[in-house]
C-alpha cells in the first residue's frame, strides 16, 4: 500500500510540475497603476507589471501581451519570444494549432508554444482550414479604410509542413470547405480538389 501511495504522489507531483499546469494554476493577469503583469495563486508577482495588456497563460506556458512595440508572446520568464501578424487589432488567432507572424514582410507561422514551424518565405499567407492554407506570390498589401488585404498575384496552397500543396497558379482563391474550394483562374470561376484538380460538379 505504501508503494502505491508513494507512486501516486510522485505521478501528483510531476503532473503539477508541468509547464503547462503551472502556467494555469499559477499566472494570472493583474493590473497595477494601468500597467498588466501576473502573478501565483498566493498573489505573489511572477513578472512586474509592464505591459499594456496582458491575456491569460495558454496551457503550454506562453501568453500574448501588449507593449509599445505592439503584441508578443512571452514565456514563463516575461520575455517575448515571437510578434504575432496582428489581426481585427489583436494577435492572430490560432487555427489548426497553428498562427502567423511575419518577418521582413514575410508570413510563416508558429506553434502554441511559440516555436516557428513555418518559416516567413511567403508573400502572404491565410489560416490554416482542412489542413492546407491559401498563399500567394507576387501579391501586394491594399487598404480600405482601416482594414488591409492582399491581392495580386499568384495564388496556391501549402500544408502544414510549409510545403507548396498546390502551385501558385490562381489568380484568386478561398479557403477550403469539404475538400472543395473556391478558385478563379484566367477570369474563370471553378472548384478545385485538395490536388489541386478541377471539380466537375
Amino acid at each position: 500500500m505504501k508503494i502505491v501511495v508513494r507512486a501516486l504522489v510522485v505521478s501528483l507531483f510531476l503532473f503539477l510540475c508541468a509547464p503547462g499546469v503551472l502556467a494555469r494554476q499559477q499566472w494570472v493577469p493583474f493590473e497595477q497603476e494601468g500597467k498588466w503583469g501576473y502573478q501565483d495563486a498566493q498573489g505573489k508577482v511572477a513578472i512586474a507589471p509592464k505591459f499594456i495588456a496582458a491575456h491569460d497563460v495558454s496551457p503550454e506556458g506562453i501568453a500574448a501581451v501588449l507593449d509599445d512595440a505592439g503584441w508578443g508572446y512571452i514565456n514563463r520568464r516575461g520575455t517575448i519570444i515571437i510578434r504575432p501578424f496582428v489581426f481585427d487589432n489583436g494577435p492572430d488567432p490560432f487555427q489548426e494549432g497553428l498562427a502567423r507572424f511575419t518577418q521582413e514582410g514575410k508570413f510563416g507561422f508558429f506553434d502554441r508554444r511559440g516555436k516557428v514551424v513555418i518559416k516567413p518565405k511567403f508573400d502572404f499567407a491565410a489560416p490554416f482550414q482542412e489542413g492546407l492554407a491559401a498563399f500567394c506570390t507576387g501579391c501586394s498589401k491594399k487598404m480600405i479604410g482601416e482594414h488591409h488585404f492582399w491581392e495580386g498575384g499568384k495564388w496556391g496552397y501549402i500544408n502544414r509542413k510549409g510545403n507548396i500543396a498546390i502551385a501558385a497558379q490562381f489568380d484568386s482563391v478561398k479557403n477550403f470547405n469539404k475538400g472543395r474550394a473556391q478558385v478563379t483562374r484566367e477570369g474563370k470561376l471553378i472548384y478545385i480538389d485538395k490536388k489541386g484538380m478541377p471539380l466537375t460538379d
